[in-house]
């Protein structure tokens, strides 16, 4: 039930675009269009303009739907099989451990982000999906010029986060500021320190500290990855620009902004005991942070490069964090034993 909550939000985000724009009716006006083009006889058709021809060459190929639905589709249709298996190991294994595993990932704790193969698989599959929103925001630009968003692309895409011109910027700096200010002036009073540390518990088994730092440390920098990679994209380069351009941008940066923060509701799903408070805290929270990445990107004339690096960075800060300041209430509820 909660693997096809969150997947069915995927659809529906997807859905989002494709009713935005008809592709699959386009895509056959145009190519009925190019036929017509060039069925020439001597008695009737001209030849096509020097500027027609340029449009129709260079035209993007839109993905088949399918590519969406199937994990490292995008990158199989493209023959990109490395990464293709990739991605779809990541995303399949991850989920089917993690779906496999949940009631035992449940025992321990009750952070909805507790199943960390679950988690690091749906962010897999997130991420390579952001190559098939790339796609259709390239056929919408190229049908729509005046459409504005940011045309980055995808390998480029992985590696903003690590980019200096990204990393260096206010708004990555303000978000680690808030996180590292959360862990120790908002968060609960520590009780206990890492390096009071015994044990950490992993599939009911524990393993010692410097291997539960490596670890937490792992699952966290992929998970903040993934959640910056994939949301920031979905979030502020496809949902938002198409709003913008539909609503206006003051409209569209606080509707996109409340669509970002609903979307976190779906940790409801994620938990046996879910608490109700602590999520629609966050739903609130984080449509703030929307709409502050969301300026952001604004501002910058659609470079989301510093959103992803601010996303990733402040995620990363606050889950590693976590475990350092203060391990008994870590962000990924993992348990642990403490030294008498």
């Amino acid at each position: 039930m909660r693997f096809i909550t969150i997947i069915a939000y995927l659809f529906f985000a997807t859905g989002i675009l494709l009713a935005q724009f008809p592709t699959d009716s386009v895509a056959i006006e145009l190519n009925d269009s190019a036929s017509v083009n060039l069925q020439l006889n001597g008695n009737s058709l001209e030849k096509p303009s020097e500027e027609e021809a340029i449009l129709s060459q260079t035209a993007p190929k839109l993905y088949p739907n399918w590519t969406f639905y199937v994990p490292g589709g995008t990158h199989f249709y493209d023959k990109r099989i490395a990464e293709g298996i990739v991605f779809s190991s990541l995303a399949v294994g991850g989920i089917t451990y993690g779906l496999i595993n949940s009631d035992r990932f449940g025992r321990e704790n009750s952070s909805p982000y507790s199943n960390f193969p679950l988690l690091i698989g749906l962010q897999a599959y997130s991420v390579d999906k952001v190559d098939f929103f790339r796609n259709r925001m390239e056929y919408i630009q190229y049908n729509n010029p005046d459409f504005r968003y940011d045309p980055i692309q995808y390998n480029d895409l992985l590696l903003a986060p690590f980019q200096p011109k990204n990393f260096f910027t206010p708004i990555t700096g303000a978000f680690v500021a808030i996180a590292v200010a959360e862990l120790f002036l908002l968060g609960p009073k520590p009780n206990r320190y890492f390096g009071q540390v015994e044990q950490m518990m992993v599939m009911n088994r524990y393993v010692n500290p410097n291997h539960a730092l490596a670890l937490y440390g792992g699952v966290s920098l992929a998970a903040s990855f993934g959640a910056g990679v994939s949301e920031e994209y979905v979030f502020r380069n496809a949902v938002m620009p198409m709003l913008d351009y539909k609503y206006g941008q003051r409209k569209g940066l606080i509707y996109s902004s409340l669509i970002f923060g609903g979307a976190h509701l779906t940790n409801l799903m994620m938990s046996k005991k879910p608490d109700y408070a602590a999520t629609f805290t966050q739903v609130a929270v984080t449509s703030v942070m929307g709409y502050l990445f969301g300026y952001d990107v604004q501002k910058r004339g659609y470079d989301i490069g510093p959103a992803v690096a601010a996303h990733m960075w402040y995620d990363f800060v606050l889950m590693l964090g976590s475990f350092i300041v203060n391990p008994q209430n870590n962000f990924l509820g993992v348990s642990v034993s403490f030294k008498m």
